[in-house]
């Protein structure tokens, strides 16, 4: 009698065919009329590695959002999550005092939208700073961004420097928003001169949203003003968008001690800030070397009679574009590259394109080797 034998190989795709179909209908419960597709929502976050700078933790800040609790577009809780999907340390949400033209269907006071957010913050773990923005006319007095408040309704009152005042006495620390907004240029009128003699400006901003202020870096550097660069985020901000650019959103790199809230107001309180926008920083000086200096990493490959070739190894999630005598060069955020110096130098000197420590000047600094 003549058999048909199976051989095991066969039993086991059997098997895992079987297998795979029943996985397949329980997935689609054998229901012609429904059918499941993965979702188009995105809960995983990204993470922008940065080394420490000078000993400090390099913590993202954005100092500068809004909700449909002033103009924004979106609700308070959506703004902690694309921040935190988005690999950022900390947010402020800064709502207009002024502006609410949502008003009628947001019934509340000025501290509403960060106590929603505040919410959903602690369930993430993420940072949270209490904010609010006090906006007047641009062309005269200006926008300024109150950070670490206890209470923004006191805040809202008439007279524009006694709310800065107002906020100043609940220990804010006070930011003059995207001075060449909306203006033909950057000016120091007479109301902010006034606010420079009293000592009410903390911090100012030298990139908002897609607009550089390389003037502004000069005040901040002239006045010792703190360096900020922020989204003032209205409508959503475009987690795929900003990966197809190849860029992360616009924050303030803060060099902090710790990366708590204390931390990040000692460091705000202190300067240690770099301005982080479409792969360009912008800065003091000492913490612009800081930053080169704790990224870029210099090894020896191959010493050849007339010239050697040395390992650049870059650790920070930034692209760096330099010049090197005639030759531009760029090194990829957390990539190496080999360039070729000639023998013998304890140093080669790179001009950076993309740092700015002064109003139009780049930053140029000797890469120890």
């Amino acid at each position: 009698m003549k058999r048909n034998l199976i051989s095991p190989a066969l039993l086991l795709i059997a098997f895992l065919c079987c297998s795979l179909l029943q996985g397949q209908s329980t997935k689609t419960n054998l229901n012609p009329n429904k059918v499941t597709y993965p979702s188009y929502g995105s809960e995983e976050r990204s993470t922008i590695i940065f080394p420490k700078v000078m000993g400090y933790e390099v913590v993202t800040c954005d100092f500068h959002t809004h909700t449909m609790f002033s103009d924004g577009l979106v609700w308070p809780s959506l703004r902690v999550s694309e921040a935190w999907t988005e690999g950022l340390d900390a947010i402020a949400i800064t709502d207009h005092i002024e502006y609410r033209p949502h008003r009628k269907l947001t019934v509340n006071d000025h501290n509403t939208s960060y106590t929603i957010a505040k919410e959903a913050a602690d369930a993430a773990g993420f940072m949270l700073i209490k904010g609010t923005e006090i906006t007047r006319t641009q062309k005269t007095l200006g926008h300024f961004n109150a950070l670490f408040i206890q209470d923004a309704n006191p805040i809202d009152t008439s007279d524009a420097k006694a709310s800065i005042r107002e906020a100043k006495k609940q220990g804010a620390f006070i930011i003059w928003n995207h001075p060449g907004w909306a203006v033909d240029s950057t000016y120091i009128k007479e109301f902010q001169e006034d606010l420079f003699r009293e000592g009410l400006i903390d911090g100012i901003e030298v990139f908002n949203n897609t607009e550089f202020y390389p003037r502004v870096l000069a005040w901040a550097v002239e006045k010792g003003l703190t360096v900020i660069s922020a989204s003032d985020a209205h409508g959503s901000i475009e987690k795929g968008v900003l990966a197809k650019e190849g860029i992360h959103r616009p924050m303030t790199l803060v060099l902090a001690s710790e990366r708590t809230l204390a931390g990040i107001r000692e460091a705000l309180d202190k300067g240690r800030t770099l301005a982080y926008f479409h792969n360009t920083i912008a800065g003091r000086e000492v913490f612009a070397r800081g930053f080169v200096n704790a990224s870029i990493k210099a090894k020896l490959v191959t010493k050849k009679e007339k010239s050697s070739d040395y390992l650049l190894t870059n650790l920070a999630d930034f692209t760096f574009k330099f010049s090197f005598g005639k030759k531009k060069i760029e090194l990829p955020a957390l990539s190496s590259i080999i360039i070729t110096i000639p023998n013998n130098p304890t140093s080669i000197n790179l001009v950076f394109g993309n740092i700015f420590i002064n109003e139009n000047q780049l930053l140029a600094h000797d890469l120890q080797l």
